[in-house]
């Protein structure tokens, strides 16, 4: 498939219509295009974002990390 799009004076793009609808089940808003140019040829990757990264986590205890002493001890262990 080949489709064509315009980089307007601010270097932005849009994903043509046709490529839209051909990744369909591929796109997802937040993904991020990624160029990469090897041996002179330009190819567009997508980038999916990840959400939910962290959803497990545990919430950070500043309080712990009051004073540069326990900071020290953290990175110490």
């Amino acid at each position: 498939m080949e489709a064509e799009s315009t980089i307007n004076k601010r270097y932005i793009t849009t994903i043509s219509e046709p490529i839209r609808h051909a990744l369909d089940d591929t796109l997802e808003l937040g993904d991020t295009v990624r160029w990469v140019i090897s041996d002179g040829e330009l190819s567009p990757e997508i980038v999916h974002e990840e959400y939910g990264a962290f959803e497990g986590a545990e919430p950070f205890d500043w309080s712990a990390w009051e004073s540069n002493a326990a900071a020290e001890s953290a990175w110490s262990e």
